[in-house]
């Protein structure tokens, strides 16, 4: 009989030592998952932080004026000529020849016009 409760004894005292070793365990896990996250959400707020950043130099360098300012320094265009419009209906295409005879007499009637008004 006191051989069987010394058994029971140790059997209560090693499944007591197992669940505060498991509980240890998990605690240090629980933590570990803590710090993740903390650092996750870090991460999270700085690239915020940097999209609203982001957001604020692509709103200044979209200025229109910004725009206008840069394509007159590294674009030289010209501003249209009236020569230059032309109507869809002039416009040639892979599948039909006889539009392209009809375009190059359009844009000759459209030479014509444009300087009948100058």
């Amino acid at each position: 009989m006191i051989n069987t409760k010394n058994a029971i004894t140790a059997l209560w005292f090693t499944l007591t030592c197992f669940v505060i070793f498991g509980c240890f365990i998990l605690k240090n896990q629980v933590h570990d998952l803590e710090q993740e996250l903390s650092r996750i959400n870090q991460n999270i707020a700085s690239d915020v932080r940097n999209i609203h950043v982001l957001k604020a130099e692509w709103g200044v360098l979209n200025t229109p004026e910004r725009l206008r300012k840069l394509a007159h320094e590294h674009i030289s265009l010209n501003k249209i000529r009236a020569e230059q419009i032309i109507n869809y209906s002039a416009l040639p295409f892979e599948n039909e020849s006889s539009s392209v005879a009809v375009a190059s007499t359009n844009r000759k009637d459209l030479k014509q016009m444009v300087k009948l008004e100058r």
